[in-house]
């Protein structure tokens, strides 16, 4: 900003299908803690997401990262998918071996000048991973 203000960024949210395919993506395989859950009032979410219903929200953290996953079974993500987040990782090879055991889907694109790499969770939402 032209003021000098530091801006970081807090946290990330995004939808998943179900707890368990959040718990199983974010927690099992990318080792995030869950460190709280709450529920968002019909109310709020319908002023802020335009969702007339109460809408579990889980909260996974890990080093400087805050992800806030809501549970939306009825909410279904937009086709195509840009939206995405991107991890720096400091060993890209062994998150991409772990993405094989734990059957998450591994997306590769190829130029001539790079090579990107994304994994989809369980719910179909996008996150680049690159090596640090």
């Amino acid at each position: 900003m032209s003021d000098g203000s530091h801006i970081l960024l807090n946290h990330v949210g995004i939808v998943n299908e179900s707890e368990e395919k959040a718990e199983r993506f974010y927690g099992e395989f990318l080792g995030l803690q869950k460190t709280r859950q709450y529920m968002v009032p019909p109310e709020l979410s319908e002023q802020l997401f335009s969702i007339s219903s109460e809408i579990k929200a889980l909260v996974f953290e890990r080093d400087e990262i805050k992800i806030e996953v809501f549970i939306c079974p009825e909410c279904r993500q937009p086709s195509p998918e840009l939206r995405h987040i991107g991890l720096l990782l400091n060993d890209l090879q062994a998150i991409l071996n772990r993405a094989r055991v734990f059957g998450v889907e591994h997306i590769v694109g190829k130029t001539r000048e790079k090579t990107v790499h994304f994994i989809r969770d369980f719910s179909g939402n996008l996150i680049e991973v690159k090596q640090k």
